[in-house]
């Protein structure tokens, strides 16, 4: 009689696979995004005496900026659009058709966040003003530190929680 020996891998993986068997938290529909926004809360940048504390407006709530999640609609059109703009340049041709200044990179960028900004709540000028893009984009190119941490935590989003 000839035994075939398993490897311990191979009796992990069908251990895991018959754990995981019936388990409903390993349903792909449970990794489906559930949002489309991501309410950032502004903390003082580094180098001010209270860096990492909330910043409160007058009226004592948090100040909130409300960006599209990468996977949203808007995001996407607005990535779309800026693509299709680099397309278009280096469509027309020329030697330096593919080259991108660092200028035309940092307006890009601000571009970008004011497009996939939905909302704030905050305080600029000592009013909570309404949220508009001319707004946003002299605030983004003002406050680089915003623009940093609305950056950050769009990357690190975790829209996938459902509850």
């Amino acid at each position: 009689m000839c035994r075939v020996l398993e490897s311990p891998q191979v009796i992990l993986t069908r251990h895991f696979y018959t754990h995981l068997k019936g388990n409903p938290d390993m349903d792909l529909k449970n990794l489906i995004p559930t949002t489309e926004t991501i309410e950032v809360t502004l903390t003082y940048p580094n180098g001010h005496e209270k860096v990492g504390q909330v910043l409160q407006n007058d009226d004592g709530t948090d100040m909130t900026i409300t960006v599209y999640a990468p996977h949203s609609k808007e995001y996407k059109a607005a990535v779309h659009e800026q693509t299709n703009i680099r397309l278009k340049q280096m469509q027309k041709g020329g030697r330096n058709a593919n080259v991108i200044t660092a200028e035309e990179l940092e307006v890009a960028t601000i571009k970008m966040l004011v497009k996939t900004t939905k909302d704030w709540n905050i305080t600029l000028n000592e009013k909570q003003p309404k949220f508009t893009h001319e707004d946003a984009t002299a605030l983004y190119e003002k406050a680089y530190w915003i623009k940093d941490q609305l950056e950050e935590a769009v990357a690190e989003a975790e829209v996938f929680t459902q509850g």
